[in-house]
């Protein structure tokens, strides 16, 4: 393999779970010493090498290449058509060079496609774009109705993504049958699921008193945070962390008030955005970690969080939504205990006994870390290998 490139439209450091994962996969790339090299943008003043210390990487063998971007009111800001046409330039030479060129940016992936025919572009999907835009409104809460003609033009645009990439990765099976579906059978589909650090130690149980519930990721209506709070609210023994969300935002307010209205405010501790390498002794702390996604068309088949496969490395029970696309990688009773989605009795009977049963919880926190073995981001790059390694 000569090179592999990965542009990532997403600031840097970017502590949500995309910039997690693009950078993450990176760094993994690198350390089986294939030359690797991220695009990204250039939004932060620190240097490369302590912004990678906010994930917990090393960047051994990594380049990280930060566009360019101009200073505006005390802020760094590049404009997506600037960072779109500066990648599109910097991954046309990278496959005149022979590399694969590897991104989540459908536009850019359609761009370099239309421009080079069947070049060595590999796209990674996350969601069948032309299905979350439809919904886009009612999962991020915006309300925002979707446009004929943009929904038109994204289909077309994934259309002609899947049929001409060399390969075509996918983080569950549930996005593979749903492209296959929408735009008919492909060779080349893997399907690699999202990442996590394994600890070096086994985790031992936590006996933090009241027991403490971990939330970590983003507060959008479709996380279900505001489901979990009110299960929260009918546990008087469990108190709730939730990791994520910037203070002042909506979403941030919104699941505030929501507490507050419950009269639990006093139990529930929002943290915002906390530094990658620190998510890893909060989950350690916690008796439980809750996935509560709601369900949506993109929930049903397309979700793969990135905070439930961390909460297998280290080693705490999941109380999760059961959605085919949960049940990709957890099992009820064995590695997870799964409840109805939507339905905070249901989740708050589903954390009751697990706070309640110790040899239950036990049993299922220790399956999932005998798991999370398969899922470390080591694994996802030698399986993103075998793809590359077909195509180079």
């Amino acid at each position: 393999m000569r090179e592999v490139l990965i542009p990532a439209d997403v600031r840097f450091p970017l502590e949500r779970a995309n910039g997690v994962q693009v950078v993450k996969t990176a760094a993994a790339l690198a350390g089986l010493g294939v030359p690797t090299t991220l695009l990204v943008r250039r939004s932060d003043p620190r240097s490369t090498a302590e912004i990678l210390s906010l994930y917990g990487v090393s960047g051994a063998g990594l380049v990280v290449r930060r566009f360019f971007a101009f200073h505006r009111t005390g802020a760094f800001r590049v404009p997506r058509m600037a960072f779109l046409l500066r990648a599109a330039a910097a991954s046309l030479s990278a496959l005149g060079r022979g590399a694969v060129v590897f991104t989540r940016d459908l536009q850019l992936a359609d761009l370099l496609l239309r421009a080079r025919g069947r070049a060595r572009v590999v796209y990674e999907s996350h969601a069948v774009e032309s299905v979350l835009y439809e919904e886009r409104g009612q999962v991020y809460g915006t309300g925002e109705a979707p446009r004929a003609k943009k929904a038109l033009r994204l289909r077309r645009r994934e259309e002609r993504v899947c049929r001409r990439a060399a390969a075509v990765i996918t983080t569950t099976t549930g996005i593979a049958s749903s492209l296959r579906e929408a735009f008919g059978p492909r060779e080349r589909v893997a399907v690699i699921p999202n990442g996590c650090d394994l600890p070096e130690r086994t985790p031992s149980s936590p006996a933090t008193r009241p027991p403490v519930v971990l939330y970590a990721g983003q507060l959008y209506p479709w996380k279900g945070v505001d489901v979990l709070v009110d299960a929260v609210a009918r546990v008087p023994e469990a108190r709730l962390v939730i990791l994520g969300g910037i203070p002042g935002e909506a979403d941030f307010g919104r699941v505030q008030a929501r507490a507050e209205a419950l009269g639990i405010g006093d139990r529930v501790e929002m943290r915002g955005l906390v530094p990658q390498p620190e998510v890893a002794g909060e989950l350690a702390r916690a008796r439980v970690v809750a996935v509560p996604v709601r369900r949506t068309e993109m929930t049903l088949r397309h979700t793969s969080p990135l905070k439930a496969f961390e909460a297998m490395a280290a080693g705490r029970p999941i109380l999760a939504s059961d959605l085919p696309s949960s049940r990709e990688f957890l099992r009820h009773g064995e590695n997870a205990w799964l409840v109805a989605p939507d339905d905070p009795a249901a989740l708050a009977a589903g954390l009751a006994r697990l706070l309640e049963d110790d040899a239950l919880s036990a049993r299922i926190a220790r399956a999932a870390f005998e798991d999370a073995v398969a899922f470390s981001w080591d694994a996802r790059a030698r399986r993103l290998m075998a793809v590359f390694a077909g195509i180079a």
